[in-house]
């Protein structure tokens, strides 16, 4: 990898960093009691064009806003490979609601009801599994599907939870071809993620694939053997158990996957703080962008819902006081 490209995708990442959240702007939106006041904040900072006159509509603009920047990164990363695969991945786990509702259809026989971010295969009307094949052959789709399709799953269920999976093993993949200090920043950034899909495929799907990075592999085996009631007392013995709840499975794989948020939001902060020439902040940047999208659709339907204000705070990857 060359400096001059090193230093352009990093100048890049360093130019859409600076439109990410802040502390104040969610404090700003959480003083707010209508979820369309914090539309109207988000216009004037210009999060997004209009404003929705839905809460779906609302969801759907703050996707576009992410899918758009992360799709100007994928263009501008181009020349460090790395970086461009890694930044693809985003594009794919930003877009993969929709690749499984197509794949839903295809399965039970029926139409997805809106498809706006992969149009083109909606419209290419695909209904089995091979026909769907043909048409995202070459794609990042493909290679997700593939590797889904490769651990014989035996529901669509099982299928969807490997199309979850294809996102952190891909990612874990490109970083481990990462040396010295760019594999450590990059590390910290998917250590929590690692441990929460391979715990969640485990416990939800009974399928064991021990990508892990503080959860050893054993309990991973022992999650995939265990019964539901069982699960929080298996987690007991992680490096976690100190800071998830462990009441029941689903609260602890929920505090797992916040806490993951959390660190996955330090740590790529805090790659920027590092060398200037660095894929790295091609990955911390991506990672930002999907914290932002997720925790501004959660402050917006916990307003919509009327949930208690601290209630709000404690589902964000943005710890706010």
């Amino acid at each position: 990898m060359s400096s001059p490209s090193l230093a352009y995708i990093s100048s890049i990442s360093r130019l859409f960093k600076s439109t990410t959240l802040t502390k104040g702007l969610v404090t700003e939106l959480l003083a707010e009691n209508d979820w369309k006041n914090v539309l109207s904040i988000l216009k004037e900072r210009n999060f997004i064009e209009d404003i929705p006159a839905t809460f779906d509509d609302a969801e759907i603009e703050i996707k576009r806003r992410a899918i758009d920047q992360i799709y100007k990164i994928l263009n501008f990363s181009s020349s460090v490979k790395s970086a461009h695969d890694i930044v693809d991945l985003y594009y794919y786990y930003l877009t993969l609601d929709e690749f499984k509702s197509i794949i839903a259809g295809i399965y039970n026989k029926s139409r997805p009801s809106k498809i706006v971010f992969l149009s083109k295969i909606y419209e290419s009307n695909p209904t089995t599994i091979e026909e769907l094949r043909s048409i995202i052959r070459g794609t990042i789709y493909s290679n997700a599907l593939e590797y889904a399709l490769s651990k014989n799953p035996k529901n669509l269920s099982q299928l969807e939870s490997l199309l979850d999976f294809y996102f952190i093993d891909r990612l874990s993949s490109i970083i481990e071809t990462f040396k010295g200090d760019w594999k450590a920043a990059a590390e910290a950034i998917i250590c929590g993620y690692k441990d929460y899909y391979s715990a969640s495929l485990a416990i939800r799907q009974k399928i064991v694939i021990p990508l892990t990075c503080k959860i050893l592999p054993d309990i991973i085996r022992d999650l995939q053997s265990s019964k539901m009631e069982e699960v929080a007392n298996i987690l007991r013995r992680t490096q976690y158990s100190r800071n998830i709840e462990l009441g029941d499975a689903y609260s602890a794989l929920y505090s797992l996957y916040r806490l993951a948020r959390i660190e996955a939001r330090k740590a790529s902060i805090y790659a920027f703080m590092g060398s200037p020439f660095t894929p790295v902040t091609a990955l911390a940047i991506s990672e930002l962008i999907k914290l932002d999208m997720e925790d501004l659709i959660i402050i917006i339907n916990g307003l919509k819902i009327k949930m208690n204000k601290e209630a709000i705070k404690s589902r964000l990857s943005l710890e706010i006081i």
